[in-house]
């Protein structure tokens, strides 16, 4: 029965696993356990890095509850049940001419899980994929279906879009999607300097933008991808696998478990794969230009803080890490969004700039972390929902101007803490 996450962060032992494959099925077991005075938690592909899928009651897997229901040519939507991984959701959009206009970096989440999360990709004219949402089902606690909709309740529907999973089993959902289209995607080495001074005009002058920094090293790899009309660059499979696989990951990995097992030789690893002046220009369809193959396991932290903070952050970052003995072996990322109004997303109310931290698994990431939150939070910094963080529910609520709000529906939806665990209680109080 024992669960864990993929970056092996987080493990529980659930009473009893279901696989529901039908909306009546997650009725009936909602209704089951709550009945039964059991809690029920949902996992999607266990991409958190948080206990927020944890439970000593019942997991529930949506794996064989991902179909696409309709499609709706004219208003560019997509109907789907809420298990569909994202990877799956790209090819059956790609065959109907359709495509998301954002992503994230990775495909492997459930889509009911990415925007529960707020997961997010880059661009500052886009929204995280909750915002791509236009209306969504619930199971509540007591077995009903409930429809949420700006037209129906536009609170219920803010608090839906990202509910952490307090709200209830998300059954539906309904995406706002666009005719399919190619981007054009450049990777290159450079100063991290240069690139802080002129970051306003990277950020307004391509439409995803973001790069990544090498700890003890000026260096970061670029990465600029835009719309284009230009044809997809011709697959060569040799140098796409050595590209992604090999050096991306099969090396990469190896030099971090050798980082792991001699942490004094970390700076000068992270120095020899820095990247440097080299540059990789390839075109293709969206959804393979955002997403990229992530076969090595570590932890992770990413906080959501105002963009215009973003310069001074990253300095900050960059001289606590010089400063300290945490070892980092891992490139620092940041991304940038636009704000939205939904309730408890990290973006809420302002362009924001994500800037994630990781570690290889089986490293002490606590020191490190620590000190990246406490510099994040002097920016009134908002965490990943589904990454690590050791913030309370105390302190999470002055940085959401519509806390209670969400909290008021959550107490509406599931009085009797049906969907409660362990990361809930901590991070949004008891129901």
């Amino acid at each position: 029965m024992r669960w864990q996450n993929w970056g092996r962060t987080q493990a529980c032992n659930p009473l009893e696993r279901a696989r529901p494959t039908s909306e009546a099925d997650i009725q009936r077991l909602v209704t089951d356990a709550a009945n039964a005075g059991r809690r029920v938690k949902v996992v999607g592909a266990g991409h958190s890095f948080t206990d927020i899928a944890c439970t000593d009651g019942v997991l529930v897997s949506l794996d064989e509850y991902d179909k696409v229901l309709s499609v709706d040519r004219e208003a560019r939507t997509v109907t789907v049940q809420a298990g569909i991984r994202i990877k799956k959701l790209n090819a059956e959009l790609a065959r109907v001419g359709l495509a998301m206009s954002n992503l994230g970096d990775i495909a492997y989440q459930s889509i009911a899980g990415a925007i529960s999360t707020a997961t997010h990709g880059c661009g500052i004219t886009f929204g995280n994929l909750a915002t791509f949402v236009k209306e969504l089902t619930l199971v509540r606690a007591d077995g009903s279906v409930l429809h949420c909709s700006p037209e129906l309740d536009e609170t219920t529907f803010k608090a839906a879009q990202v509910s952490l999973g307090a709200l209830g089993v998300i059954s539906t959902l309904t995406l706002q999607c666009e005719p399919a289209f190619n981007l054009q995607a450049v990777e290159e080495g450079a100063d991290l300097n240069e690139t802080l001074a002129s970051l306003d005009e990277f950020i307004q002058s391509n439409e995803h933008f973001e790069f990544f920094w090498f700890p003890y090293t000026p260096r970061i790899g670029m990465k600029r991808n835009n719309r284009t009309t230009d044809p997809p660059t011709p697959v060569k499979h040799w140098k796409d696998f050595r590209n992604e696989i090999i050096e991306t990951n099969i090396a990469f990995g190896l030099i971090c478990r050798y980082g792991r097992a001699r942490p004094q030789k970390i700076r000068g690893l992270m120095k020899t794969i820095a990247p440097g002046k080299g540059r990789i220009r390839k075109v293709a369809r969206s959804d393979r230009i955002f997403a990229s193959p992530r076969l090595v396991r570590f932890s992770e932290m990413e906080y959501a803080i105002p963009r215009a903070d973003a310069r001074e952050a990253i300095e900050r970052l960059r001289a606590t890490i010089d400063a300290a003995d945490y070892n980092v072996n891992f490139p620092v990322e940041v991304r940038f969004v636009a704000g939205d109004d939904v309730l408890l997303s990290p973006a809420h109310g302002r362009e924001t700039c994500y800037i994630a931290v990781h570690m290889y698994r089986g490293m002490d990431y606590v020191p490190y972390f620590t000190a990246v939150e406490e510099i994040m939070k002097s920016y009134d910094g908002r965490p990943h929902w589904g990454k690590l963080h050791f913030r309370t529910a105390a302190d999470l609520a002055p940085s959401y101007p519509r806390w209670n709000d969400f909290i008021d529906v959550r107490n509406k939806l599931d009085p009797e803490g049906v969907f409660r665990n362990a990361y809930l209680d901590r991070v949004l109080g008891t129901a």
